[in-house]
């Protein structure tokens, strides 16, 4: 039980760190959907999202199986100097890939005076991807040493130069073009982990990929690093994969079915649920799960002693969680409208669905950490992927007759099928402990309090709106 107490308190100590390190992203994120979603045309915004969710998929094909091998493995092969390599050689991998395409789009521009079209929207593409993936790589290291504080003045100065390149642009050009928005997007967030990586004096290390300065003997223990990296990533990519297939496929399938304005109004409202729930809970997830991790891991703890652990370290995810699906439930049609304007109005319904099932999603990162634990990527690659598969197939089937409302139902149907085999799964391995009282509760008690302060609530939001539009 020494364990679980310390456990809990690294776990508060490294959460308060985490508040601001995804609070001020988290902002700032919805400050640049609410922005961009006002200022931008429809069809503009719609094929922004559309890029930017291609974008995601990429980038977690790209990273996540290193990114989920430093969560594994850091801890115990930091002082090899052949895993270190192999990070930093990606590394260098993705800062040169990000050069290149910054140089080839920067001689488009200047020197052949083009503009929107293929070439350019795919280098500014490779750009985002590969600023995002060096992000996620520098992130899992911070996280794997307990550095919270460096993940949070990362992310907290990336936020900012972010919103100052993008206003910047927005203020001084009047003809928007869809490259160069992504392009004001990913270029500040890559001179920031520049920044971060000089001053973390790896500069030198990463400059070169000197994998064939290496010796026989280090090749071999390189190589063992990589296969074991691989063995143990690329099924937790396949899970990400999904993961993102989950959150972007509806847009994908509702740019085939419709058009781009669709697009932008789906996104806008489904945005605004994903990033708001980020703002809430991400920090509650992040600071858990390597508490998790080591806990399981560092000493042999019971299955039952780790479900038990788990499910207390849950319950200030689901207080949070569960106020804001009551609070989007009662009051969505008004929330859309004072955010977006009436043009988006169509899509509000996206709000309530989206909100219950990104719930379900998040409550289910608690419940499959005992697989996780247990080495067994594939079960949740394989869970996620026929999650991925229904929503694909729902999506394909309802948005012809309900439009964007199919969207939002495929999704929510797609979140609760992974969080049900979930659950059924730890019947055989690491319970997951689901307080139904507990949630039940809460949801009560949220909706009586709505209820009763519906009166003021109404009234303040209809005198903002009525200010607003």
């Amino acid at each position: 039980m020494n364990i679980q107490r310390e456990g809990e308190r690294v776990y508060k100590k490294t959460l308060i760190h985490y508040i601001p390190a995804v609070l001020v992203p988290a902002i700032t994120n919805i400050f640049l959907t609410l922005g961009l979603a006002r200022i931008l045309d429809l069809n503009i915004y719609g094929d922004y999202t559309y890029l930017t969710s291609i974008a995601v998929v990429v980038t977690s094909i790209l990273s996540q199986w290193l990114v989920q091998s430093i969560q594994k493995f850091y801890y115990v092969d930091k002082e090899k100097e052949e895993y270190i390599l192999l990070i930093n050689n990606f590394k260098a991998a993705l800062i040169y890939l990000f050069i290149i395409s910054f140089v080839v789009w920067s001689f488009n521009k200047v020197f052949l005076n083009t503009n929107d079209g293929f070439i350019n929207n795919l280098l500014g593409l490779i750009m985002l991807f590969s600023s995002q993936s060096l992000l996620a790589v520098k992130v899992a290291e911070y996280a794997a040493k307990y550095q919270v504080k460096h993940i949070r003045n990362l992310n907290i100065q990336q936020s900012f130069l972010k919103l100052i390149f993008l206003t910047a642009y927005l203020l001084l050009v009047n003809a928007y073009q869809l490259n160069e928005i992504i392009v004001m997007i990913a270029f500040p967030a890559f001179l920031n982990l520049l920044y971060f990586i000089g001053r973390d004096k790896e500069i030198r290390d990463i400059s070169r990929i000197n994998y064939f300065t290496m010796n026989s003997s280090s090749k071999e223990l390189f190589n063992i690093h990589l296969r074991k990296s691989l063995a143990y990533g690329l099924p937790m990519t396949g899970w990400f994969i999904g993961t993102n297939l989950l959150g972007v496929g509806d847009r994908i399938i509702l740019k085939f079915f419709t058009d781009s304005s669709q697009v932008g109004v789906y996104s806008a409202n489904y945005t605004l649920v994903s990033t708001g729930i980020a703002l809430l809970v991400s920090p509650l997830l992040q600071a858990a799960h390597p508490i998790i991790m080591n806990y399981g891991q560092k000493e042999k703890q019971s299955p039952e002693e780790i479900a038990l652990f788990i499910e207390k370290l849950s319950r200030k995810f689901i207080m949070v969680s569960m106020l804001m699906v009551v609070f989007l439930f009662f009051y969505y049609k008004k929330i859309s409208l004072l955010l977006f304007g009436s043009e988006y109005q169509a899509g509000a319904i996206i709000i309530p669905l989206s909100i219950l099932g990104i719930f379900f999603w998040n409550y289910s990162m608690y419940g499959h950490k005992g697989i996780e634990l247990l080495g067994r990527p594939l079960q949740m690659m394989k869970y996620v992927l026929y999650s991925a598969l229904i929503n694909t197939v729902l999506n394909i089937v309802l948005i012809p007759i309900m439009g964007i409302k199919g969207a939002g139902i495929a999704t929510l149907i797609a979140y609760i099928s992974y969080a049900f085999m979930i659950k059924v799964n730890s019947r055989h391995n690491i319970r997951w402990i689901i307080n139904y009282k507990y949630i039940g509760s809460l949801a009560v008690i949220y909706s009586v309090l709505c209820f009763l302060l519906s009166p003021l609530i109404n009234l303040v939001l209809d005198y903002i709106i009525k200010v607003m539009n």
